[in-house]
């Protein structure tokens, strides 16, 4: 047992160190060549990782490849279209922002596109982090609820950049964390979490970076409208992830971590 524990907080702190100098990299530095190499290598040690604890690769944190898989990521990437561009759509009908400048899109394209290759990384790094290890080391020995919270109270501190905005963000990245552990604990894989993830984070930087806008005098901030969208969309990507084909359902007794069904590949 407590060469197990040792394991698991020391793999953790490993990739926590290398997705966070990733992140300085890129913050700090504006090296894309030092965020990619640090990204490179966190890929690198989570597969390393997963063999030294027993694993088989990026597969012991959901990113197994088999033939549903792009059919996960481009689910998760419509969700998380649908989430960032409703909640942007109903910022500017409720004045909580409003424009200032929207460049053409040929004036932008590459940085965008830029963003887009390097994101991808990113999120997917974040999601075995805060959710696909989070789950492994509990999965069987809490229940799911206790998972969720859990893993959505990693995601919130995980952004250690933010923690000094206050309630109102805690709240919002918590909720954003439910939503995205959500489809993991239904599936058992980080596909449809990581398109949703990564497709929101790109139409953000799109919608608040390279197109301005300031806050309106609405009632409600963009992050409460980013927070009411992540809760109310979880029934629907319930509902969703339960029909997806190619998931992995396990039974297990949450004190023994003992089997009670047997695993399902649909």
């Amino acid at each position: 047992m407590r060469t197990q524990t040792f394991k698991a907080i020391s793999g953790f702190t490993i990739l926590f160190v290398l997705y966070h100098s990733a992140e300085y990299m890129i913050i700090f530095r504006n090296s894309a060549a030092g965020f990619l190499g640090f990204q490179a290598l966190f890929f690198l040690l989570a597969f390393i990782i997963a063999r030294w604890q027993g694993g088989k690769g990026l597969g012991t944190w959901g990113l197994g490849v088999n033939r549903y898989g792009g059919l996960h990521l481009v689910t998760g990437i419509l969700f998380g279209l649908v989430l960032y561009g409703g909640s942007f759509a109903a910022g500017l009908f409720l004045h909580a922002e409003k424009l200032r400048a929207t460049p053409p899109f040929s004036s932008v394209v590459n940085p965008f596109l830029l963003y887009v290759f390097g994101n991808f990384f990113s999120s997917f790094s974040e999601d075995i982090l805060t959710r696909g290890y989070v789950y492994k080391h509990l999965k069987g020995k809490a229940p799911l609820p206790a998972i969720a919270l859990l893993s959505s109270l990693v995601y919130v501190l995980n952004h250690i950049y933010r923690l000094d905005d206050g309630p109102a963000t805690w709240l919002y990245l918590f909720a954003l964390g439910l939503l995205l552990v959500l489809p993991l604990l239904v599936t058992g894989r980080l596909w449809f979490t990581g398109g949703l993830h990564w497709a929101g984070n790109c139409l953000f930087f799109y919608t608040h970076e390279l197109t301005k806008t300031e806050e309106g005098p609405g009632l409600f901030s963009f992050n409460t409208l980013l927070m009411a969208g992540a809760l109310l969309l979880a029934p629907l990507v319930y509902v969703v992830c339960r029909q997806l084909p190619g998931k992995k359902i396990i039974q297990t007794d949450a004190v023994t971590d003992a089997p009670t069904a047997q695993q399902v590949h649909l």
